[in-house]
C-alpha cells in the first residue's frame, strides 16, 4: 500500500512538471469563475496558453435624479450612476454612455464620467430625451481574446460591458402655464364688474391654460375641485365669494399668476327671516326656476321679514314678476322705505329689482322687507346688500 501511495505521487509530480514544460494553463471552472482575460505568461514572460474568458460584465445603475412622470421642471439635467461587479470581480470599472431625443438610439457609444451634465433641453420636444449608460469592465474590454498568440478555443470574447444598459427617459419643461377662465352667467352685472352678482346660489367657470388641463382651485381659500373647462361650484353661501384657478401643466409647473374672479352670491330668503309677529303670513313655495328652488309668498299687509346687514350700499331684490303681484318696501334700519312694485303685465319667475344703487351712502342694521298691498299677494326670493 505505501508502495502504491509513493508511485501516485511521484506520477502527480511528473503530471505537474510535464503541464509546466508544455506551458497549459488549467481551465477555470464553476467554482473558480474567471475575473481576468490576461493571457497567461511563462518565467520568461512569453505566452504560457490561452486565456479564458471572463463572461460576467459588471451591472450599472442609475442613482440619480427621480424622474415624476416622465418629465423635468428645468431645461439642464445631472444624471448620476455607477457600476458594480457581480462575481467578486475587483477590475476597474468605466463608462460609454448616450443622449439623444431622437426616435433611434445612435449606433456608438461615448466614453462618460459620473455625474453626467447636459444643458441647453428643447422644451416639449416630440420625442423624449434619452439617456443610456453601460458600466464597462476596462481592462477585459481592451483586451480581445480572439487575437492573443496563444489560440483562443471559445466560441468568441463574450462583450465586457454590461449588455442591459440602465435607462433614463423625459420630456424637459420649465415654463409655466398660463389660466385663463370667465365667470358663465345669464345676468349682465354691468355695475358689478369687479364682483357680479348671480342670480343663483350656482356659479358657472369656464377655464383653459396654455399647457394641460390640470389646475388648482381654490374658493375663498379653501381646495375646491375643479376642471379644464366647465367648472360648476354649488350650493354657495351668500355673500362675497373670490374663486382662484391655477393651471399645473403635465411636468408639475403651476401658473404663479393664477385667474381670480370674484362673484357675490344673493341671500335666498327664507321662512326664520320673519319677525315673530308675521310667521304665520308667510308660506314658501318651492320652484325650479326661483334663486335656492323657492320663494317667499305673503296677501297679509304689513307682514315683514328681517336680517342684520352691516355697511351695505347696494340694495336688489331677486323676486318674480306678474299682473297679479302687488308691492313691497324695503329699508335699513331707520332710513327711508324703498317701494318695489311687483306688478308687471309681462310675468317672470325672476327678476332682479334695483332698490338701492351701488354710489348711495352707508347702512347698517336690520334689512326689513314689508309687504306694502292690501289687495295683491307678494312673492320674494332673495336680497342682494352689499
Amino acid at each position: 500500500m505505501r508502495a502504491y501511495r509513493r508511485a501516485a505521487a511521484i506520477g502527480a509530480v511528473l503530471i505537474g512538471v510535464t503541464a509546466s514544460l508544455s506551458g497549459a494553463a488549467p481551465a477555470a471552472d464553476a467554482a473558480n469563475p474567471c475575473y481576468s482575460e490576461v493571457q497567461p505568461t511563462g518565467p520568461l514572460g512569453l505566452p504560457s496558453g490561452a486565456g479564458c474568458d471572463d463572461t460576467v460584465p459588471p451591472e450599472t445603475t442609475i442613482d440619480g435624479p427621480t424622474i415624476r412622470n416622465g418629465w423635468i421642471r428645468a431645461t439642464s439635467i445631472t444624471i448620476a450612476f455607477h457600476g458594480d461587479h457581480t462575481d467578486g470581480h475587483t477590475d476597474p470599472i468605466s463608462y460609454e454612455c448616450q443622449f439623444y431625443n431622437s426616435v433611434s438610439a445612435p449606433t456608438t457609444w461615448q466614453s462618460c464620467t459620473s455625474p453626467y451634465t447636459q444643458d441647453g433641453l428643447s422644451e416639449n420636444t416630440a420625442t423624449p430625451y434619452t439617456f443610456r449608460v453601460r458600466a464597462v469592465d476596462t481592462p477585459d474590454d481592451a483586451h480581445d481574446l480572439t487575437t492573443d498568440a496563444w489560440p483562443y478555443t471559445g466560441p468568441s470574447d463574450a462583450p465586457d460591458y454590461d449588455q442591459t444598459p440602465a435607462e433614463l427617459q423625459f420630456t424637459a419643461d420649465a415654463t409655466a402655464p398660463n389660466t385663463f377662465g370667465f365667470l358663465r352667467t345669464s345676468y349682465a352685472d354691468e355695475s358689478g364688474f369687479d364682483g357680479p352678482m348671480l342670480i343663483a346660489p350656482t356659479a358657472q367657470i369656464r377655464l383653459q391654460s396654455t399647457q394641460g388641463s390640470r389646475y388648482r382651485c381654490s374658493l375663498n381659500r379653501a381646495s375646491v375641485d375643479c376642471n379644464d373647462g366647465l367648472t360648476t361650484l354649488r350650493h354657495l353661501t351668500a355673500g362675497s365669494q373670490r374663486f382662484s384657478a391655477a393651471a399645473v401643466d403635465p411636468a408639475g409647473n403651476v401658473d404663479p399668476s393664477p385667474f381670480v374672479q370674484k362673484f357675490y352670491v344673493p341671500r335666498n330668503l327664507a321662512l326664520g327671516d320673519a319677525v315673530r309677529a308675521s310667521r304665520d303670513d308667510w308660506r314658501r313655495f318651492r320652484d325650479p326656476g326661483a334663486f335656492g328652488g323657492d320663494y317667499l309668498e305673503s296677501s297679509r299687509y304689513g307682514a315683514v321679514l328681517r336680517f342684520p346687514v352691516r355697511n351695505v350700499r347696494e340694495i336688489r331684490l331677486l323676486a318674480p314678476a306678474g299682473p297679479l303681484l302687488g308691492r313691497v318696501e324695503i329699508r335699513v334700519g331707520r332710513g327711508r322705505w324703498y317701494r318695489v312694485n311687483l306688478h308687471s303685465a309681462d310675468p317672470s319667475r325672476l327678476k332682479v329689482y334695483e332698490v338701492r344703487s351701488s354710489i348711495s351712502g352707508l347702512l347698517s342694521g336690520a334689512l326689513q322687507v314689508r309687504v306694502a298691498s292690501h289687495d295683491r299677494p307678494v312673492r320674494v326670493d332673495a336680497i342682494s346688500a352689499r
